[in-house]
């Protein structure tokens, strides 16, 4: 709080908006509940005469007790109507021993024009004395609306048989709120208001300056605060709304057109460029709409000299002080899930000319002491002498040129540090929006917790800018932003592909001196021009942050398929050596049809071939010719199409600089094409490196080795039945029916997966007898399901086979079993990318099979056997062209495979007479051949599985009747490409 002084009106700013018309003498009337029209006419019948009588004035209703004025209106308006403009210039009483609480309170009534604490008559009171005391203004409006709406009042009658007419205009008063006085403004409760103008309408002087030894400094400050909560502010107007149409409806004062007029600003602020003291507003909006432009105004104090002057403190005649100023100041804010759409703007008066005739034109450009325009920016100076710069300025600075260097001093850039007279900064909070428009310029941007800020068809200026939890900048179409200090901390800015550029730094769609990302931030320039220059900086940091669990958090530089060119320092002070404090690293992301190329920013103060001894500003504390620190290079993209020839050691960024100290590796593997790829540094150069096959790809490739094993458990199953055939009781031939079912695991070095199968198979046979032999011949079919699966993949595997199979039984008890099959194949895969993207794809296969087994069995006392035997066995697969849902195309897929086998069999049958009981045991050595080759994308990949493995097996059949039994076997076959940890088969036999 400021110490009471006596404050005086600074003339040439106070709004004396005094209307030629006098106010009705009456006492304040609580209007709540009515409907008021602040101006009235009486005609010359009245005592007052003729004319438009002004009756809006708010006051307490207690004039000559406490009180020096009074006022029309009781200032607690409720459920009322109002018309016309309300005035609060005789509601502060003015006196240093008030009891009257200056405050205005606005609730659950429609306002249809204005608040102002202007004069609106000729007959006021002046109040520049110095026995006037000003008090802050308390002003609410609450469930309320006031819509700037009220242009004029006007008059049409008659008086004595004559026209009587009268029109009074107040639509260039200002917008729905207008004041000249500090403020505490509360606007709730969805309440709307079009347009708040504050100004700064008294001062607390200064005695004299600081060149003379009387001068003392005022310290006060002009303060304002704008509360806005649940509520909408929009523009107002200071025009005559009624000029203009559209189909025949005029313009309201809350509408926004986007163009750079009065019309369109939703809250000025305006220093006063005569006062000594500074001009502070803050402006809070909480789960609010602001529609409309922001502008700010500010020039330096009165008695502030910018280029300096000569300071009473010593005797010689040098330049040796800026005197003093105020620093002005708006802060607006956006909590909550606020929306700002508009531009904010920054702004200082100026003299523009003379006009000598007093029609409001000017006549010529010789300035006359009265501000009359309006220039881009603030006050500024960067001539510093006693004070300190508290901004940066855009266009640069330049120094003043010494007269003893040949050099021109002057004529070069020195640096962007000023001092402003005032400063305008703006944050959002929680989830908060703004929409620029037109042209921004503003010293600080906040954007924090989730909130966003969308530049499209407008340009955006800020000393600095910083994004922190989760926001978000969306630089779109004909967007520009430009700022000295960018950072993206835990939030995204965004570059939009549509954006438009050019080379100049004016045309950049995002221009930064320093750009710094971190903290899983995101800088995403998600455009492909090689012909523009869309993003200008001269350092681009990308770093990252660690936190208390030692977890890395980098920002990420994302180029998407350009072919980009970065004319600037990449750098950060990241280690890729885990042991050291300073481990951490950025990440540079791009898909895989993208390059970066890093030229560096061409400044380097230590390099003598590098502009050594020019001096030039941006040259110092650069010690980094293209790019150093640690990265991580990230392939976002992924994609079943192209081959290898496509991928495979394909440049990714190129550093120009072959003494670059920059380390880069791989952030992961991306899916592209059948293999995956990573990011692998090769000298100044980082490229694509082939690994493995990708989950989708290995899935294709193993199906034929899948479909082969399912065969081989049927081929497995149709085998026991034989064997268990010729042991146990007398066998004529019958119907059988068996469960099989078995694990797989393959890996030949390029596929690998594991397999899941379960199946039936069900036969009839019968005994002929021969010449020679006894024949069983028979017909089976085979239904199986199989789950292939490997990291993300996985194959459904439907089959279905039809036998026809013989043995033959010879009298020497040699025995040779043979039979034929068609197997048809139907797989369904699915697997998801390194993109997360999910991909799928069917393909069928048809085989014939054979199989032959040759054996011969040594009885042992009727009831044991041991068998020696071979067999071979072959599956021969032709499948159709096919294409997975992420463009992967598999060629046809012939696979033939052969097995052969050499193993033992041995048993014993312990008979009860019509039951019988035979536990039996294999061992055997098996070769699997199976040299083949798939095709993807036109290339040739192996997907052969081949080698040696044991079989070892166990099983048992037991005999319930002579006609009836069943039987059961497990077996292991380990030592291949393909093992077979476990299958099982379970069956029954009726037999006639």
């Amino acid at each position: 709080m400021h110490s009471w002084k006596k404050k005086l009106v600074v003339s040439q700013l106070a709004l004396a908006c005094t209307l030629a018309i006098t106010s009705q003498a009456n006492a304040s009337t609580d209007i709540s509940g009515t409907a008021y029209n602040t101006f009235v006419h009486y005609d010359g019948s009245y005592a007052e005469g003729d004319g438009v009588y002004y009756k809006g004035y708010v006051g307490w209703n207690n004039y000559a007790a406490d009180s020096l004025y009074n006022g029309n209106i009781y200032p607690v308006i409720n459920k009322a109507t109002v018309n016309g403009v309300i005035s609060t210039y005789y509601l502060d009483d003015g006196l240093s021993n008030n009891t009257n609480t200056n405050s205005l309170t606005i609730k659950n009534s429609t306002v249809h024009g204005m608040v102002t604490s202007a004069c609106m008559t000729a007959d006021c009171t002046n109040r520049a004395g110095d026995n006037y005391y000003y008090d802050r203004l308390a002003m609410t409006v609450d469930n309320s609306t006031i819509d700037d709406n009220y242009e004029h009042y006007t008059y049409n009658g008659t008086y004595n048989k004559a026209n009587d007419s009268h029109v009074v205009n107040v639509y260039n008063m200002g917008t729905a709120i207008t004041l000249d006085q500090e403020v505490d403004l509360n606007i709730q409760n969805n309440s709307h208001v079009a347009g708040i103008t504050l100004s700064q309408g008294y001062e607390w002087s200064d005695v004299d300056d600081n060149t003379v030894s009387t001068g003392v400094n005022s310290g006060e400050v002009f303060n304002n605060t704008i509360t806005v909560n649940d509520s909408t502010v929009t523009s107002g107007s200071w025009t005559d709304e009624g000029t203009t149409g559209w189909f025949g409806n005029n313009n309201n004062a809350s509408d926004y057109d986007g163009s750079a007029t009065p019309d369109d600003i939703a809250l000025a602020v305006t220093a006063n460029p005569n006062a000594d003291n500074a001009m502070q507003t803050t402006a809070t909006f909480n789960n609010s709409t602001l529609m409309g432009d922001v502008v700010f105004s500010s020039n330096f104090d009165e008695n502030f000299f910018p280029a300096g002057a000569d300071s009473y403190r010593d005797t010689d005649a040098n330049v040796d002080t800026n005197g003093w100023d105020g620093t002005d100041r708006l802060d607006l804010t956006l909590n909550n899930g606020s929306k700002w759409v508009g531009a904010a703007t920054s702004v200082h008066m100026v003299d523009l000319g003379t006009d000598t005739d007093g029609d409001g034109i000017l006549d010529n450009d010789t300035p006359d002491g009265i501000y009359d325009g309006y220039a881009k920016g603030t006050d500024f100076t960067a001539h510093l002498i006693d004070i300190t710069g508290n901004s940066l300025w855009p266009e640069s600075t330049v120094v003043i040129d010494r007269d003893n260097t040949v050099y021109n001093e002057g004529a070069h850039i020195a640096g962007n540090k000023v001092y402003q007279s005032g400063l305008f900064n703006v944050t959002l909070n929680n989830g908060s929006e703004w929409d620029t428009t037109k042209e921004s310029l503003i010293d600080t941007l906040s954007i924090n917790s989730g909130s966003q800020v969308n530049v499209a068809d407008s340009s955006l200026i800020s000393d600095t800018i910083s994004l922190t939890g989760g926001s978000e900048m969306n630089i779109g179409e004909d967007g520009h932003v430009a700022t000295d200090k960018l950072t993206i901390d835990n939030s995204t800015v965004t570059l939009a592909d549509d954006i438009a550029a050019g080379w100049s730094v004016n045309d950049a769609a995002l221009y930064a001196n320093t750009i710094t990302v971190t903290n899983n931030g995101l800088l995403d320039v998600n455009v492909n021009q090689f012909d523009a220059s869309p993003l200008q900086t001269d350092t681009l940091n990308v770093t990252s942050v660690t936190d208390v669990h030692g977890n890395v958090h980098a920002g990420t530089f994302d180029i998407h398929s350009s072919d980009y060119v970065l004319n600037a320092d990449l750098v950060n002070d990241r280690t890729n050596d885990k042991s050291k404090s300073n481990y951490g690293y950025g990440v540079i992301a791009m898909n895989s049809d993208g390059h970066l190329t890093i030229n560096g920013n061409g400044d380097n103060v230590s390099d003598i071939g590098i502009e050594h001894g020019q001096a030039e500003v941006d040259n110092a504390g650069d010690n980094v010719a293209a790019a150093t620190g640690n990265y991580k290079v990230r392939i976002d993209n992924a994609t079943g199409a192209g081959s290898v020839a496509d991928y495979k050691d394909n440049e990714l960024i190129y550093v120009n600089d072959k003494n670059s100290t920059a380390t880069f590796s791989a952030a992961n593997k991306a899916d592209l094409g059948a293999y995956t790829y990573q990011a692998e540094q090769k000298g100044n150069t980082v490229v694509l490196a082939q690994q493995e096959l990708t989950d989708y790809a290995n899935m294709a490739l193993s199906i034929p080795s899948a479909n082969t094993s399912i065969w081989n458990l049927e081929q497995d199953t149709l085998s026991t039945r034989l064997t268990n055939g010729r042991h146990g009781l007398a066998d004529n031939g019958g119907a059988w029916v068996s469960y099989f079912g078995g694990s797989f695991n393959g890996d030949n070095g390029t596929i690998n997966y594991d397999q899941d199968v379960s199946g039936i198979m069900v036969g009839v046979d019968t005994i002929v007898d021969g010449n020679n032999a006894k024949w069983t011949v028979g017909a089976a079919a085979g239904f199986a399901k199989g789950d292939i699966s490997d990291r993300t993949g996985q194959v459904d595997q439907d089959s279905q086979s039809a036998y026809v199979y013989s043995s033959a039984r010879f009298p020497n008890n040699l025995f040779l079993d043979g039979s034929l099959s068609y197997s048809r194949f139907n797989n369904d895969l699915t697997a998801t990318m390194s993109n997360g993207q999910y991909v799928d794809g069917d393909t069928s296969a048809s085989a014939w099979g054979f199989g032959l087994k040759l054996g011969y069995d040594f009885n042992i006392n009727t009831a044991g056997y041991v068998t020696p035997y071979g067999s071979v066995s072959g599956l021969f697969q032709s499948g159709d062209d096919y294409r997975l849902s992420n463009d992967m195309k598999v060629d046809g897929q012939s696979y033939d495979s052969l097995r052969y086998e050499l193993g033992v069999d041995a048993g014993y049958t312990f008979n009860y007479g019509d039951q019988a009981m035979t536990p039996y045991f294999k061992l055997a050595y098996v070769y699997d051949d199976s040299n083949n080759e798939s095709e993807i994308n036109n290339d040739s990949i192996d997907n052969g599985v081949e080698g040696s493995a044991v079989r070892v097996g166990l099983g048992t059949q037991f005999s319930f009747t002579k006609n009836f039994s069943a039987y059961t076997d497990a077996n292991y076959l380990g030592g291949g490409d393909v093992e077979q940890d476990w299958s099982a088969n379970v069956g029954v036999k009726y037999t006639w």
